[in-house]
């Protein structure tokens, strides 16, 4: 996943916004030589977190020690779908201001952003009032307190975003190969591929 990331990244790079890559290295040693050869030709920075909370833990990990304006969170099965993909979610917030912006978004089993790939604040993150733990990782994404819900709550924008547009919740729908940003394991499942059919 991590080649294929790097893969992707590389045919559809993310547009003319400044922004550093960072890998969160979840409960692992040293990365070795050859874990760094993984991501060429990219250059990340690697990032240690104990792995409580998983990915989301790392993500609250990320959120409090990397200086940044927008936070663009992506597990390891996530990759880039089109050209541009990072400039997109950047003019989302430039035009609605903070919240949490998703690329894949539900009504079902509740209200929520898929937390595979989000865009965040990070000082937004940190204000979510609960320190994710490895139980309470899908709690998180769509339980009675999740991330989305407290964003409603607080008054923040809950938006997503895709090719054509950026829709709030009234509008959320099911993206097509041909409007997504990203790919994941989801969309491998819909036999979506890797084949450079984005811009």
């Amino acid at each position: 996943m991590a080649r294929r990331f790097a893969l992707q990244y590389t045919r559809f790079p993310p547009g003319g916004t400044d922004h550093n890559l960072y890998v969160i290295v979840n409960g692992g040693g040293d990365v070795t030589p050859w874990q760094r050869t993984l991501f060429e030709p990219l250059v990340p920075n690697f990032i240690h977190h104990s792995n409580i909370g998983r990915d989301i833990g790392g993500y609250q990990m990320i959120s409090q020690n990397v200086p940044c304006d927008f936070l663009v969170c992506v597990g390891s099965p996530v990759r880039p779908a089109c050209t541009g993909w990072l400039d997109i979610l950047v003019h989302a917030l430039e035009d609605h201001g903070p919240g949490i912006y998703g690329l894949w978004a539900y009504h079902q089993p509740a209200v929520h952003i898929r937390t595979t790939c989000f865009a965040i604040c990070p000082q937004l993150l940190n204000l979510y009032p609960v320190q994710v733990t490895d139980g309470y990782r899908y709690g998180f994404e769509h339980g009675p307190e999740s991330i989305t819900k407290w964003c409603f709550k607080k008054g923040f924008q809950v938006l997503q975003v895709t090719k054509r547009g950026v829709f709030p919740v009234e509008q959320w729908h099911h993206v097509e190969r041909v409007d997504s940003l990203m790919l994941d394991q989801f969309t491998d499942s819909f036999g979506w591929q890797d084949d450079g059919s984005g811009w």
